[in-house]
């Protein structure tokens, strides 16, 4: 037998008397969803009560029980179990199980199980009426007779599949004969057992009838001894269900300290237990889906008793299936305790509070299910977690009430939360400080600003949750001192020096709250120029009055209005021009100065220009001797200066490996040729073997011969062209 239990909770009653004058406790239970039951108690006088000899205190209690179920009554999952065995009448079978299966409801689902000398679930519990009519005919005879084997098959689609709010039925078309497989009686005692109906309807010559009776007397089903229409109206009337639960008992237990005084309706029996309980009883035969019974009965308390966990107050029943069920009916219900936490501590306007619900129900008689948050601006939640913000600073309180799943509530929970001033937030970008109207005329971006060109950096980014921005303190260099301080949020810079300059911004609100921003700001040239040397050798190297090829490119990054360039070349180096590309040149000593007269626009024809100058060398300069060029370049409009980058070092040399000296040897010159190449030829290939031959010094090397060794190298390089500046492969 299957029953359904949830134990008793105690609390003493002299502390609920002490507490509060009238409480309220509710309760509410469901077995197999098809009884509710509810409590409520109203204490009065509950101070007499703490006074010795003082009168009796009264409290009223009610109890509710309600039928559960679905409108219009339950549903009906049913197994059909066909005999399909030599013996049986298959046909007549067939016959009237296509009319059975015509009497089931929209809302019920049928299944189909066949047997001979074993059991088939044909059709699992579904509402496919055609589906299951055709397996009903496909059905074919033979075999023995295995009835235990088919009920069992039916009993655990049923149980397994089966809906929580259906009848379960299993409807028999056999004969009662059973051959083989199980005993299909221990079969018929499961299904009384579980809750499950069975039909029988006795087919073919052979009927098993004190079996098949067995089967409906036990589980509350029927028998039929033959198919027939009175059977298939008796059928459809027998599993409209509508009652909720019968035979129910309530047992309502009272402690020792508690007598009973009156109730309405009158009890069935009322009783004083061997151990000072009282034992009041009520019966209701059945209970129809939806019927409500209300039962009103006043207690005393006569001295301080205690709600002991072990007194259980008990509602039995039987369920629309048959089974038995109980539910314990728990006496007290007190109030959950409200409490929280939140962060962050020292909250701000602009943070969004965290609130964490630490409300616990301290003696486990309930769960809390409900949260009412009063934040104290006028905004309140119902979630369990909440988060809010205050826009102002202030103090406010925030007040939580909680509900248990039982009705109780908290008493309110408050605490007082300071919300403080937000510091500021500080922001700011680059634009153009004048409007240009013609964007052709110059490609500056306003997150690209030149040097010399004044830019905005603009401010106005920055904000103040709950106040207003004061002051703009500008550090333009992130030497962590302050540049200059405005009450605005737009100032003018101009940057003298390209590459990469930390601004630090700080901005102060009216209430001294202070936030600071560092940011990047990529300067670019506002002319890019370069200087490039050639020597014909690696790491510009010559020989002694050898031409170095110099070449200055300037190229425009914004609009210029006239240009100038100034070259210092190294003493001792003859300076010889080649091209000014447009420049009027003005020679004073070792400085060289370059003069454009004109407007440069970065994206026009004009926008890069070049000038190619040489310079030779002293004809005797020793083992070594080295020079440096420097320059700078710059305008006034808009005024820069800044230095020309590149090649900046010659370096004259009279000493020079014997590879490097033979790959430049001019045969036809006699003569070094820095500008030959790197690769040794056949021409100079033959140079060399005669230095061999005749142990000549080779020029410009400082004495040097050519050895066995040094003109195997030789010739490896000029075998393979590699690059006398290479290692040989």
């Amino acid at each position: 037998m299957r029953t359904n239990s949830c134990a008793a909770r105690g609390r003493p009653l002299a502390a609920l008397l002490f507490l509060m004058v009238v409480v309220t406790l509710a309760w509410t239970g469901v077995a197999e969803e098809s009884v509710y039951v509810n409590q409520t108690i109203e204490w009065s006088d509950a101070a007499e009560v703490t006074r010795l000899g003082g009168e009796p205190s009264r409290a009223d209690v009610t109890l509710y029980v309600e039928g559960l179920g679905p409108t219009g009554g339950y549903p009906v999952d049913c197994v059909l179990i066909i005999d399909t065995s030599a013996t049986a009448d298959l046909a007549n079978a067939k016959a009237f199980a296509f009319d059975l299966v015509d009497r089931f409801s929209d809302e019920d689902r049928i299944a189909l199980v066949s047997y001979s000398t074993t059991a088939r679930l044909e059709v699992p519990l579904t509402h496919d009426r055609m589906a299951l009519k055709t397996a009903i005919a496909d059905l074919v005879p033979g075999g023995k007779s295995a009835l235990g084997l088919a009920m069992q098959m039916g009993r655990r689609e049923l149980l397994a599949m089966g809906r929580g709010d259906a009848t379960l039925v299993e409807v028999l078309l056999a004969d009662g004969q059973s051959n083989t497989g199980l005993d299909p009686t221990v079969e018929g005692e499961i299904a009384a057992e579980t809750g499950i109906h069975i039909v029988s309807v006795g087919i073919g010559n052979l009927i098993n009838r004190s079996l098949l009776e067995a089967f409906a007397s036990r589980t509350g089903g029927l028998f039929y001894r033959a198919p027939s229409e009175p059977a298939l109206d008796a059928i459809d009337e027998h599993f409209v269900v509508e009652i909720a639960a019968s035979e129910i008992r309530i047992d309502k237990q009272l402690p020792q300290g508690l007598r009973f005084v009156s109730a309405s309706p009158n009890p069935s029996k009322v009783e004083t237990l061997p151990d000072g309980r009282t034992s009041v009883i009520w019966r209701i035969s059945e209970l129809q889906i939806g019927q409500k019974i209300t039962i009103d009965m006043k207690i005393e308390a006569h001295e301080a008793g205690l709600w002991s966990k072990d007194v259980e107050s008990l509602l039995t029943y039987t369920d629309f299936r048959g089974v038995v069920g109980s539910i314990s009916i728990p006496m007290a219900n007190w109030p959950p305790m409200a409490a929280f936490d939140y962060e962050p501590a020292d909250p701000t306007t602009s943070d969004i509070i965290e609130f964490s619900d630490l409300s616990e129900d301290t003696n486990g008689d309930g769960e809390i299910v409900a949260w009412t948050w009063d934040f104290g601006d006028g905004d309140v939640s119902y979630e369990r977690n909440p988060r809010h913000r205050y826009p102002e600073q202030g103090t406010y309180e925030v007040r939580l009430t909680v509900i248990d799943d039982r009705g109780a509530a908290s008493v309110i929970y408050a605490s007082e939360i300071v919300v403080g001033n937000t510091p500021p937030f500080a922001s700011f970008g680059t634009r153009r400080a004048t409007q240009v109207e013609d964007v052709a005329d110059d490609i500056m971006t306003a997150d690209r600003p030149r040097v010399g060109v004044e830019i905005l950096l603009d401010a106005s980014g920055s904000y103040d949750l709950d106040d207003s921005i004061a002051w703009y303190l500008w550090d333009f260099d992130g030497d962590g001192l302050v540049d200059e301080t405005t009450e605005v949020a737009e100032v003018a810079h101009t940057f003298d020096e390209p590459g990469e300059h930390n601004v630090i911004l700080t901005v102060v609100d009216t209430e001294g709250g202070q936030a600071t921003v560092k940011k990047k700001i990529a300067v670019i040239a506002t002319v890019t120029s370069t200087r490039t040397i050639d020597t014909g050798l690696p790491d510009d190297w010559t020989i002694p009055a050898g031409i170095v090829n110099v070449t200055l490119t300037v190229s425009l990054n914004t609009t210029v209005n006239g240009l100038s360039v100034t070259e210092m070349i190294p003493a001792g180096w003859a300076f010889t021009l080649v091209e000014s590309d447009g420049a009027t040149l003005k020679e004073q000593g070792l400085t060289i100065e370059w003069l454009f007269l004109e407007k440069f626009v970065p994206d026009g024809v004009n926008s890069q220009r070049e000038i190619h100058y040489t310079l030779t060398a002293p004809e005797t300069v020793g083992e070594m001797l080295q020079g440096n060029i420097s320059g700078r370049i710059g305008s006034s409009s808009p005024r820069f200066t800044q230095t020309l980058a590149g090649d900046d070092r010659v370096t004259a040399s009279s000493v020079l490996p014997v590879p490097v000296v033979i790959s430049r040897w001019d045969v036809e010159a006699e003569a070094i040729d820095p500008h030959l190449g790197e690769t040794i030829g056949f021409d100079q290939i033959q140079y060399g073997v005669s230095l061999w031959l005749s142990g000549g010094v080779v020029p410009n090397t400082g004495g040097m011969t050519i050895t066995l060794a040094t003109m195997q190298d030789l010739i490896a390089y000029w075998l393979t062209g590699s690059s006398v500046h290479d290692p040989l492969p």
